[in-house]
């Protein structure tokens, strides 16, 4: 059966890029500068990375201190590999704005790519400080912590960091109970720490909220078979092969199911 770390492979720079909300145009853009920050982000939306710079680039000619174009600006770089350049642009967003919480997500991003551990983290807060019900940001912090704890030799600071990952989790789901990547990396704390039955459940919610979400089904098969409940397990990793086909994670836990149903 496929060990559960398997089924949380998410390196820091998979982490979420966070995009601005347009709802309603920011009081402190020019209103031309924002009719360019909406093409832009639009742009990025629909993966044309050449156009959405040039709008960026245009918003910021009005005025170079507009934080939202800053961070799209930021975003296009970040998505290029040009990464200094992206964290001086999330700098300068969040240092003309700091209650940009979209530009402390995507400066904690970046800097957990760079290995700034701590640094990340604390941008993420920064982020929550701004807005305790911003979903990207809880969910990056969380994941941030699960990274630091994985990272640890010390069993006491691993405990820790996933005692604090757990608890951000929490509060996200307190905010949003319909996100399944909280539910999934919940399942994977619980998993780790032998609390199967709550791993299952919780994976299970996972899949439920999102049927293409084959790492969850995977999860939910594993911590089924953990349970002893293999016809279960079986069924789980069948909708992990449906969202993934030809898993090999997926057909191996499978054929482990399989064996061990009666």
């Amino acid at each position: 059966m496929d060990h559960a770390r398997n089924a949380f492979a998410l390196p820091p720079t998979l982490l979420f890029l966070a995009l601005v909300s347009l709802a309603c145009p920011s009081p402190r853009v020019h209103p031309r500068a924002w009719e360019e920050v909406e093409r832009g982000y639009r742009y990025l939306a629909d993966g044309d990375l050449e156009r959405a710079e040039v709008a960026f680039a245009h918003a910021l000619e009005f005025n170079e201190d507009t934080p939202e174009a800053l961070n799209g600006a930021g975003i296009v770089l970040r998505r290029r590999g040009r990464l200094d350049e992206a964290r001086r642009a999330f700098e300068h967003a969040v240092k003309v704005a700091p209650d940009f919480a979209e530009g402390f997500v995507n400066l904690g991003e970046l800097r957990l790519a760079r290995g700034d551990d701590r640094g990340a983290e604390d941008a993420f807060r920064e982020a929550l400080r701004v807005d305790p019900d911003l979903v990207v940001a809880r969910l990056d912090l969380g994941r941030a912590l699960l990274h630091r704890g994985r990272a640890c030799a010390d069993p006491a600071c691993h405990a820790a960091a996933w005692a604090a990952a757990r608890r951000e989790y929490l509060h996200l789901l307190e905010a949003r109970p319909d996100v399944p990547e909280a539910h999934h990396d919940l399942a994977f704390i619980d998993y780790e720490s032998g609390a199967f039955a709550r791993a299952a459940a919780s994976y299970g919610r996972a899949a439920e909220l999102l049927p293409s979400y084959a790492e969850a089904h995977h999860g939910a098969c594993i911590a089924l078979a953990r349970l002893g409940r293999c016809e279960e397990a079986a069924a789980a990793c069948r909708r992990c092969l449906e969202a993934s086909p030809g898993s090999a994670r997926c057909e191996q836990s499978l054929r482990a199911a399989l064996a061990c149903a009666p």
